[in-house]
């Protein structure tokens, strides 16, 4: 049996950790679990700077941690950073400290890819996910700074959405009006469900979630609360609701001391109930699921699905390109259409990947732009490059980086307009990714051409490379004048960033 061993260290809003974890041919287990409390996100929210004082003492306890993996042997590990540092002013500054006083390389994490790899530490968890998400499930990732509401039906993701109603946001709204107003708590209930109001009446409408999948420390603190209960894997809503009445007059001071809780989970206790309570009333869901992972154990599957070195239960790749499937259909996209552009684009990208050099995460950005193309049309039709762009710019894609989700964004974009002069790129993302872009520009261009009617007029393609050129056959009976002059348009762009001739041929069918 081969073992192996890896760990992942957060510098999170309250507390930095660090899980040691042994990996086999079968399961993920954890060696050990290191953590430091402090109150990084109550600075950085509200100054939105990090102070000297706090980029010494997280320097500090990564020396710490290194020693710890010298100890263990292990040589493979990652470090994130969370909201805190990502919203901080000075985060480049922040970030470039730790470089030279650690030697680590800090991965900041967008929201997306940070709720993502939350979404990922399931995996490690003894829990029939594919089982619960065959109906409406909400998974609830409450974080400091906000809360990711994902939504699974049948077991496809169709939307996830972040609400700016973080424990840590929550809990300063608490203190400022706790003194002032007799019920402090309505207030802060009302606060948390125009939020979910909100969300309720644009995405789920008149549909009821089933089940919600709560991760996160947060609900393991909340189980810590009431051993008289016996809470194992799930919890109801009135148990919820007992958890509520016990604590509520409760000082965060006495439940540390009472539930053994550092004095930042403490604070954090009541905002977080807050949260899963207001929701549970405003979905109607059953059943909450406990799955107390974090960000270690997302982390740590991630590595694991990468490196091949455990089979997964769920696909997550297909999770991100459901989610893009679900915006194009919100901003009523031509299904069929789309389907049949991105199958012959990931086609081209496949058959001439030796030339065009890009990798497996470039062709994610090529599928979900193939899927998007159209969207702007929602808008106007005039300028729907442009009109796609915004929306995508605006719209979270989970699982995609920001720089992703501006890869995609782009080659929307240029699908329909011309490229940019390479010297015109004014901005460092230009420099960095216009061949990229302009690559992926000139697939989904060569694909799209295929289909210039919108009316599928062949059933049946087939791609083979000879030499430097690329034979795309159709098998149709149809006329296809419009698509061949729209081809040899387009031909010329792929010829030039490729290095391959497209040439298109058709074939009678009998």
């Amino acid at each position: 049996m081969k073992v192996s061993s890896y760990a992942a260290i957060v510098i999170g809003s309250k507390n930095m950790l660090m899980k040691v974890y042994e990996i086999t041919d079968k399961k993920i287990r954890t060696l050990d679990e290191i953590r430091y409390e402090y109150e990084l996100g109550k600075e950085a929210y509200i100054t939105r700077k990090i102070t000297f004082t706090h980029i010494e003492k997280i320097c500090e306890v990564l020396s710490e941690f290194q020693l710890k993996l010298k100890e263990y042997g292990v040589d493979v590990y990652k470090c994130y950073a969370t909201s805190a540092i990502r919203n901080a002013k000075n985060q480049v500054s922040v970030l470039n400290q730790i470089k030279i006083r650690t030697g680590i390389d800090v991965i900041m994490l967008s929201n997306s890819e940070l709720r993502f790899l939350m979404y990922k530490g399931i995996q490690i968890l003894d829990l029939d996910f594919n089982g619960i998400i065959e109906k409406n499930t909400a998974i609830l990732d409450i974080g400091a700074g906000s809360v990711q509401v994902s939504l699974f039906d049948k077991q496809a993701l169709y939307v996830t959405q972040n609400l700016d109603i973080g424990t840590v946001k929550v809990r300063e709204l608490l203190e400022s009006v706790e003194n002032n107003v007799l019920d402090y708590i309505s207030v802060m209930e009302e606060y948390i469900q125009y939020e979910f109001d909100m969300f309720k009446s644009v995405y789920l409408k008149e549909k009821e979630i089933k089940n919600v999948i709560a991760i996160g420390d947060e609900i393991k603190n909340i189980n810590r609360l009431v051993p008289e209960l016996h809470l194992t894997d799930t919890m109801n809503y009135e148990q919820v609701q007992y958890i509520f009445r016990k604590i509520r007059k409760s000082s965060y001071k006495d439940l540390a001391i009472k539930y053994g809780l550092s004095i930042e989970d403490a604070r954090m206790t009541l905002p977080s109930l807050l949260i899963y309570k207001t929701f549970l009333e405003r979905s109607k869901a059953d059943t909450i699921y406990i799955c107390a992972t974090n960000l270690c154990d997302g982390s740590v599957v991630d590595y694991a699905e990468e490196e091949k070195k455990i089979p997964m239960s769920h696909d997550f790749y297909q999770d991100i390109v459901a989610s893009a499937k679900y915006i194009g259909k919100r901003y009523r996209y031509n299904k069929v259409h789309a389907q049949y552009i991105t199958k012959l684009a990931l086609e081209i990208f496949d058959k001439t990947k030796t030339f065009h050099g890009l990798g497996k995460r470039d062709r994610l950005v090529l599928e979900i732009a193939s899927i998007l193309h159209d969207i702007g049309k929602y808008v106007n039709l005039n300028d729907p490059g442009k009109n796609a762009y915004q929306l995508i710019m605006s719209t979270e894609i989970m699982g995609l980086s920001h720089t992703e989700r501006e890869e995609v964004a782009n080659v929307v974009l240029y699908n329909t307009q011309e490229l940019p002069d390479t010297d015109e790129l004014d901005t460092a993302f230009w420099r960095m990714e216009y061949l990229k872009i302009a690559k992926l520009t000139a697939i989904l261009r060569l694909a799209n051409a295929l289909d210039r009617g919108h009316k599928q007029k062949f059933e049946k393609s087939s791609m083979t490379r000879k030499g430097k050129n690329l034979i795309i056959t159709l098998e149709t009976n149809q006329d296809i004048t419009l698509e061949n002059n729209r081809f040899r348009k387009k031909a010329e762009m792929f010829a030039e960033f490729t290095g391959i001739t497209p040439i298109l041929k058709q074939k009678k069918v009998l």
